[in-house]
């Protein structure tokens, strides 16, 4: 949503807020004689939470927001027209909402012209106005106005010079529970924005990350998921959540009941006064569920539309690791009781688990060293410490943001298991258990895969040898791209035909900027070095870091041996370009690291490590 300050005052000759009698024109609202207003009829029992709903959490559930209360109301048939002595055409419509602490407003169609405005305001704030415009929702289609506080909001639509009229139908209000409001700012204090220091690191990760509203019946609830790349990596729009999300469910639910929030964060690490911009997208078809319990806990689903080009999001990638002992000192980023976007942290390897006594044996326990989760980080995926999604969040206990929180933890699916590994019969016709049919549509084999931007280069890490070329596409529409390179001595680059070609000249880092025709860019970042395969030791992340500079290849095996010939680690298949070995436990003194790579390099070395 776009903030700002009203400033557009003006008078109108008649009173919008006297209203005639009212007569029911369904079930769940009334109108007044002129259409102006639209009144609620609420049940105010209805709309506070039970006990089984404040402990549904730790027993996997999603996190119930509002009750549902239907309209199906064209804009065509209520509110009232005014023309202003400037010409412009104004319509206004009062929606009344009882007792209301807070609520939003769902769109079936929501278009507004490119000159046009609509202010959203509380009838008794006209100064805390939000003012949406065309570009709010240039596609039309679904939207929803979030975030209006108190008992009422006015839409007040401003046409442009040609007086074109909006497209409106309003499909549901959502009355938030009044215990809890699951909003901006709502989330426990130890929480952590994503733009804060401890998300310094995760900057892609994060651009993956949805908040999902889900319908069930004539009730809202809310999880978190992630955007997720497959091997194809034709961007193809998967979110990838819990299946408690969506349990209860069926596929055509689903498809007309799933909501998608992208980018709702703040822009630094401190809150904003008012709620952070969104975008939006409504539905989805379901194509993996794997059930909590006796499964993984894991669902896939396929937006119903594409992403818009011009949204800057990441398409996350994903490890088959079934080895605690190899995840490590990474994140969760999630939605904690529909709040913007968080993340918390984790030092330790996970302990096997199952859920609540159930069947699979599949679920990671992970305890937090900063920030945690509540209500509403259902879904969020768990991210190792390459970056990759291991698992995705199922419950976990009760976190009150204390001292005795570091002793808790949370449960979360195994990606690994999601993967292939159910044997349960599908739940639906046409809706698959393994998120390997999706993921891995060529059946290439793949055990790890790199994330994606929408916007896309094939790789943005690159190394290589002096005096050797290279090339990387890039994914997205033919186009006008500029490429710059930031030391013409290191490396030369040059674009055709979406595939830029690259040229080390020199010895050292360099970085390439690419650039489409609407100022958005990306980088790619050269090494240009005379080893083949290079270790660092780092030492405040407690890593070697390994990686292999030919372009072609990639890091196969690392083995990690003491001066006693013991073989601590052990790591195969590792097909990444840069791994991490995490050194943490390990104690001070001399090792032995060999390393293999695709392609055949080998190199052994000896390190000195200092913990």
């Amino acid at each position: 949503m776009k903030k700002q300050l009203f400033t557009y005052l003006y008078l109108l000759a008649v009173s919008l807020f006297a209203v005639a009698p009212a007569m029911s024109q369904t079930a769940q609202y009334t109108l007044n004689k002129d259409k102006s207003q639209i009144s609620l009829i609420v049940d105010t029992k209805q709309t506070k939470y039970t006990v089984a709903d404040i402990v549904g959490r730790k027993q996997g559930r999603a996190l119930k927001e509002a009750k549902a209360y239907a309209l199906n109301i064209n804009a065509d048939t209520v509110g009232t027209w005014t023309k202003l002595p400037s010409s412009e055409n104004v319509w206004k419509l009062v929606i009344d909402v009882p007792d209301a602490k807070a609520f939003f407003v769902n769109f079936d169609e929501f278009y507004l012209p490119e000159d046009a405005q609509l202010y959203v305001y509380n009838k008794n704030e006209l100064k805390d106005a939000v003012v949406f415009s065309h570009k709010d929702n240039p596609r039309g289609g679904a939207y929803s106005i979030d975030g209006l506080k108190g008992d009422n909001v006015v839409l007040e639509y401003v046409s442009g010079e040609d007086g074109e009229k909006p497209k409106f139908t309003l499909s549901y209000i959502g009355y938030k529970y009044s215990e809890v409001l699951h909003e901006y700012e709502e989330s426990g204090s130890c929480m952590i924005n994503v733009n804060c220091t401890e998300g310094e690191l995760w900057q892609k990760q994060k651009k993956g990350v949805v908040q999902i509203r889900l319908k069930k019946a004539n009730t809202f609830y809310l999880c978190s998921g992630t955007l997720i790349n497959n091997t194809s990596n034709d961007k193809k729009p998967y979110v990838l959540t819990a299946y408690h999300c969506v349990e209860n469910m069926t596929p055509e639910q689903i498809k007309n009941n799933t909501y998608f929030y992208f980018g709702y964060e703040t822009p630094s690490c401190e809150n904003t006064e008012k709620a952070p911009e969104y975008k939006f997208l409504k539905g989805s078809d379901v194509k993996v569920l794997n059930p909590i319990g006796k499964g993984g806990d894991g669902a896939l689903l396929e937006l119903s539309e594409s992403i818009p080009d011009d949204w800057d999001v990441y398409f996350n990638g994903w490890d088959v690791e079934d080895n605690s002992a190899n995840i490590k000192n990474g994140t969760v980023i999630h939605h904690p009781l529909g709040d913007v976007k968080k993340i918390s942290l984790y030092k330790d390897s996970p302990t096997k688990t199952n859920w609540k006594g159930g069947a699979a044996y599949c679920y990671w326990d992970i305890k937090y060293t900063d920030g945690v989760t509540e209500g509403g980080s259902s879904g969020a995926p768990l991210f190792n410490n390459n970056g990759l999604i291991v698992g995705t969040l199922t419950g976990g206990e009760n976190f009150l943001c204390n001292s005795a929180d570091k002793n808790k933890v949370d449960s979360y699916g195994g990606f690994y298991y999601n993967w292939d590994k159910y044997t349960g019969a599908p739940e639906f016709t046409g809706v698959d258990t393994h998120l390997k049919t999706y993921l891995d549509p060529s059946n290439t084999g793949a055990k790890k895969l790199e994330g994606l931007y929408s916007f896309g280069l094939e790789k943005t890490r690159i190394s290589m040898m002096p005096n050797t070329t290279t090339s990387v596409r890039i994914i997205g529409d033919e186009g006008s791209y500029i490429v710059s390179s930031s030391d013409l001595s290191i490396i030369q680059a040059s674009v055709a035909n979406n595939l830029i070609t690259i040229t080390a000249t020199g010895k050292g880092n360099a970085t390439i900027t690419v650039t489409d025709s609407k100022d958005k860019s990306i980088d790619i970042y050269v090494t240009v070095v005379t080893q083949p395969v290079d270790i660092v030791m780092d030492l405040v992340g407690k890593n070697l870091v390994v990686t292999a500079y030919n372009e072609e290849d990639a890091i196969d095996q690392i083995r990690l041996i003491n001066l006693d010939a013991d073989v601590l680690r052990n790591e195969k298949n590792v097909n990444l370009k840069t791994y991490s070995v995490g050194m943490e436990y390990f104690k001070s003194g001399v090792y032995i690291v060999q390393i293999k790579t695709k392609k055949g390099v080998s190199r052994t070395e000896k390190i000195l490590w200092r913990n």
